[in-house]
């Protein structure tokens, strides 16, 4: 196994498990729904994408694989949609305004 290769499955790995807990936060508690439902769909998407990257991983042989071609192929473009859909939604997220806002509804003191 390539460690070049691994060295980005882990690290989404534990972004996504990060994700999984950042609408508990205070600071992402009050947040838009939407912010915290993205949150959520991040973080299986980016655990099931590092999984089967490691999975594709564990079956190279150098420059080929051991798994048979249709089925590899298969994988493959799975990894890469899950890897595409996972940036979308991180992007989306990082460009709204509502994600940097203080969500702040307590009542003001008088």
């Amino acid at each position: 196994m390539n460690l070049h290769h691994a060295i980005p499955d882990a690290a989404i790995a534990v972004g996504s498990a990060l994700c999984f807990f950042a609408p508990f936060r205070s600071k992402y508690r009050r947040a838009p729904r939407w912010i915290r439902s993205g949150f959520f769909i991040v973080a299986p998407l980016g655990l099931a994408w590092s999984a089967l990257g490691f999975y594709l991983l564990s079956h190279h042989t150098g420059e080929h694989t051991d798994l048979s071609w249709p089925r590899f192929w298969a994988l493959e473009q799975l990894h890469m949609t899950l890897g595409r859909m996972v940036l979308g939604i991180l992007i989306l997220m990082a460009l709204s305004p509502d994600l940097y806002r203080r969500h702040d509804h307590s009542t003001p003191s008088v």
